[in-house]
């Protein structure tokens, strides 16, 4: 788990941070938790405004929190952002995206 905390300018506003991993640890994204319903989601794909980019032989893991947001982990727009997350390999099939599956493989 990784935790960080930021002090915006604007209440309310949202900030872009960008992660650096190692490419061979094998994330697939930086999970955050929906403090609203206990999802967890991937910040750093295109569903969630986030991308992953191989950059200088590092992985850049980027994305965006919105204080007061569902990924804010305090809820509350006051100027600050608390993300506890993890950059990690989380099968996709329980995140309601499309899972990861070999060739032939079901999904329920």
């Amino acid at each position: 788990m990784t935790s960080f905390k930021t002090t915006l300018k604007t209440t309310g506003s949202s900030q872009t941070f960008s992660l650096y991993v190692d490419p061979e640890i094998g994330v697939n994204g930086y999970w955050l938790q929906d403090h609203t319903d206990g999802t967890w989601v991937n910040l750093a794909s295109s569903p969630y405004g986030g991308k992953m980019v191989n950059e200088g032989g590092r992985l850049r893991l980027d994305f965006s929190i919105t204080d007061g947001g569902p990924f804010d982990a305090d809820g509350q727009a006051d100027g600050v952002i608390t993300a506890p997350g993890a950059a990690a390999h989380m099968p996709l099939s329980i995140t309601g995206q499309a899972p990861d599956l070999p060739p032939g493989g079901l999904w329920f």
